[in-house]
């Protein structure tokens, strides 16, 4: 019984995390947008948040499925793009990627070798917790194919 009420505190805990980023952003969203065109502004916002919604979802699926790969792509989108709650999702999928819980771990490896290069100044610390998972067939394939 102890893990499970470990799991919802945790998960209770990100939600309030994440969801007081939201009210935060609509604060942002009006006056962000004042200073330009206020409806390509919002357009882009609700854009942003739609993605963002998205790739939770996606990410919820992932935990059960073992297949990070939409929640990380739209992550990634939306973190290069600036938006706070893009950069939590990419945390959030890393540390999964890191923990094994993708089902191909050479294209995690992968993953954050790119977050690496981006800069991310987490992703080194989950891609060698990934590596030692990783078989050595699969981290020579991994190396072979990244540069960074």
């Amino acid at each position: 019984m102890m893990p499970k009420i470990a799991g919802l505190t945790w998960s209770l805990m990100l939600a309030l995390v994440l969801g007081a980023g939201n009210v935060n952003r609509v604060i942002a969203d009006e006056t962000e947008c004042a200073s330009i065109d206020e409806e390509i502004c919002k357009a882009e916002k609700d854009e942003q948040m739609v993605m963002y919604t998205q790739g939770r979802n996606a990410y919820e699926t992932a935990r059960t499925s073992g297949d990070f790969t939409e929640a990380y792509k739209l992550a990634r989108k939306l973190a290069l793009a600036g938006d706070k709650n893009g950069e939590r999702l990419r945390k959030m999928v890393i540390m999964q990627l890191g923990w094994g819980a993708h089902r191909d771990y050479v294209q995690a490896y992968r993953w954050m070798s790119d977050d690496i290069a981006d800069g991310v100044d987490y992703a080194p610390l989950w891609r060698d917790k990934l590596t030692g998972k990783m078989t050595p067939d699969q981290l020579a394939q991994a190396k072979e194919t990244t540069t960074k």
